[in-house]
C-alpha cells in the first residue's frame, strides 16, 4: 500500500490533483457545493463529495490542513429539507436504508483512509508524544467511563462517550503531526473559516427574505430561523467562530480593509442570528480582534476608519431605536440575572438538575444519557439532552474524575500559548474561545461536530507552540 501510494504521487494527474485539493481556494468551492445540496436537497451527493475528496486528501496531501476545511462543512451539511429534527422537517431521510447505507460506506470509506494514514504516521515515528496529547487522552478516557456505575447507566452512556473520545482524539492524532504550521497553513485555516462564513451569510440572509411571518410587530421571531443543520444559536456560534479568521486577514493582507469590512457584516449577521448567547460572546471577542487589528495589523489608518465608521453607524441606529434596543437589552439581563431556576432565560433549572446528578455521583458522573427538561431540538436518539454549560455538564456526566481532567486540559493550552505568542496563534485563541464562552451558555463542545472543529484547531495550536 505505501509503495503503491507512493508511485502514485508522482504520477502527474495525481500531481495535479494534490495541487487542486491543497488549494487554499478549494474550500470555497466546497461552500459552494455544500450550499447547492443544502438547498436541492442532495445530502447524500454532499455525502459522497466530502468522503472521497477527504479520502483523497488523506491519502495523498502532506500538509492535511485542507481537512479541517470539511470539517467545518460537515457541520452545516444537513439540509432543511431532510433534518430529522422536530423543529424543522423531522425527516426520515438519514433512516432510509438505501440513504442510510450509502452514508456508512462512504463515511467508512473517509474514516479508513483517515486511520491508514494515522497508522502511518505511528509506524513512520512521526508522532510525538506531548504533555497536550497525554491531557486530551485523559479528558477523552474520562468521557469513554461516563456515568460508570451510576444506578441508571447503560449502553447508550458508553456509546455515546465513545463518540465524543473519538472525536477528541481521532482528528487530534490524525492532523497534529500531519500538518505545516507555517503561515501558508495559518492562511489556508482562516480562508477556510471565510468560505464557511460566506456559506452562513447566505443562508441566514435568505431565510429572512423568505420566511413568513419571521418578524413580527418589528420584532424578529427568532423560533423561525432554523437551518436543517442546526438552529439561531448553532448559526450564531458559527458566525461568530468566522470573525478572528476576517479580522485576521485583514491584519496580514496587503488590502485588509476588505476583511475588515466583511468582518463589520459578520458582526452584524451573528446580531440579526438572535443568538444571545453569541451576542454576548461576540461583544468580548470582537473588541479584542480589532484592538490586535489596530495595534500590530496592516493598513492601520483604513482599518481605523472603517472601524470608527461602524461604530458611528451603530450608535446612531441605537439612537434611532432607542426604545427597542432598551427593551431588548432590559429584557436580556433580566433572563440572565432572573435567579433560581429563571436565571440564564430558564438555563438555571437545568443547572440545577446538573449538580443534582454530580452529587449523586461525584466520581464518574451520572452519564451523558440521562433526563433534563430541557425541550429536545436534535431528532436523534443517541444525541442526549444536556444542561447548556460545559463545566457543569462534565460535572454531571463525569464527575469529579472529568472536571480535574478538564481542568488539567485548559490549564495545558494556557501553557501552551505562553510558549509561542504569535498573531497566528492568538486569532487561533480568540476562535476557540468563542466556541468555549458560548458553551457556557449551551452544549456546543459536545455536540459531535463543534467537537471535531474543536479537536482540529487545537492539534493546530499545538503543532505550532515550537517557536522553530
Amino acid at each position: 500500500m505505501k509503495d503503491f501510494l507512493a508511485k502514485l504521487k508522482n504520477n502527474g494527474i495525481v500531481n495535479d490533483l494534490r495541487y487542486f485539493l491543497s488549494s487554499k481556494y478549494f474550500p470555497f468551492i466546497t461552500a459552494a457545493v455544500t450550499l447547492l445540496c443544502y438547498y436541492l436537497g442532495w445530502d447524500i451527493v454532499l455525502i459522497y463529495y466530502i468522503s472521497i475528496t477527504g479520502a483523497l486528501m488523506v491519502l495523498f496531501l502532506d500538509d492535511l490542513t485542507p481537512v479541517i476545511s470539511h470539517l467545518l462543512f460537515m457541520s452545516v451539511a444537513v439540509s432543511y429539507k431532510n433534518s430529522p429534527s422536530p423543529i424543522m422537517e423531522s425527516s426520515d431521510y438519514f433512516t432510509r436504508t438505501e440513504i442510510l447505507v450509502q452514508t456508512v460506506i462512504m463515511l467508512s470509506l473517509f474514516a479508513l483512509a483517515a486511520a491508514y494514514r494515522i497508522t502511518h504516521t505511528f509506524v513512520r515515528k512521526k508522532f510525538k508524544f506531548t504533555p497536550a496529547f497525554f491531557g486530551i487522552a485523559a479528558f477523552s478516557f474520562v468521557l469513554l467511563l461516563n456515568g460508570a456505575g451510576a444506578k441508571d447507566y447503560t449502553a447508550q452512556n458508553f456509546v455515546y462517550g465513545l463518540i465524543l473520545a473519538l472525536c477528541f482524539m481521532f482528528i487530534f492524532v490524525g492532523l497534529k503531526d500531519n500538518i505545516t504550521t507555517d503561515k501558508t497553513c495559518f492562511e489556508k485555516l482562516n480562508l477556510s473559516f471565510i468560505a464557511l462564513s460566506v456559506l452562513l451569510v447566505i443562508e441566514l440572509t435568505v431565510k429572512y427574505f423568505t420566511v413568513d411571518g419571521i418578524i413580527v410587530n418589528g420584532e424578529i421571531v427568532r423560533t423561525k430561523l432554523t437551518f436543517g443543520w442546526g438552529m439561531w444559536n448553532s448559526m450564531g456560534m458559527s458566525l461568530l467562530l468566522c470573525i478572528p479568521s476576517s479580522v485576521y486577514l485583514a491584519a496580514k493582507s496587503k488590502y485588509g480593509f476588505i476583511y475588515t469590512l466583511y468582518s463589520v457584516l459578520l458582526l452584524v449577521a451573528t446580531f440579526m442570528s438572535c443568538s444571545r448567547q453569541a451576542m454576548l460572546t461576540v461583544a468580548v471577542i470582537y473588541p479584542a480582534c480589532i484592538l490586535i487589528l489596530l495595534i500590530k495589523g496592516k493598513n492601520k489608518i483604513a482599518n481605523g476608519c472603517i472601524v470608527a465608521a461602524a461604530l458611528l453607524a451603530i450608535i446612531i441606529l441605537c439612537i434611532i431605536f432607542r426604545d427597542t434596543v432598551v427593551k431588548y437589552f432590559v429584557e436580556f439581563i433580566k433572563k440572565l440575572f432572573a435567579g433560581g431556576d429563571n436565571s440564564g432565560n430558564g438555563r438555571g433549572r437545568l443547572w440545577r438538575e446538573a449538580l443534582n446528578y454530580f452529587i449523586s455521583y461525584p466520581y464518574l458522573g451520572a452519564g451523558f444519557h440521562v433526563k433534563y427538561s430541557s425541550p429536545d431540538f436534535n431528532g436523534l436518539s443517541f444525541i442526549p439532552l444536556m444542561c447548556h454549560n460545559t463545566v457543569l455538564e462534565i460535572m454531571a456526566a463525569c464527575g469529579v474524575l472529568g472536571l480535574i481532567t478538564y481542568a488539567v486540559h485548559r490549564c495545558q493550552t494556557v501553557v501552551s500559548f505562553l510558549k509561542n505568542v504569535t498573531m497566528e496563534r492568538t486569532f487561533l485563541v480568540l476562535t476557540v474561545a468563542g466556541l468555549l464562552i458560548t458553551s457556557l451558555f449551551d452544549n456546543h463542545i459536545f455536540y459531535i461536530f463543534p467537537t471535531m472543529i474543536y479537536s482540529a484547531l487545537f492539534a493546530v495550536f499545538t503543532k505550532s507552540e515550537n517557536k522553530n
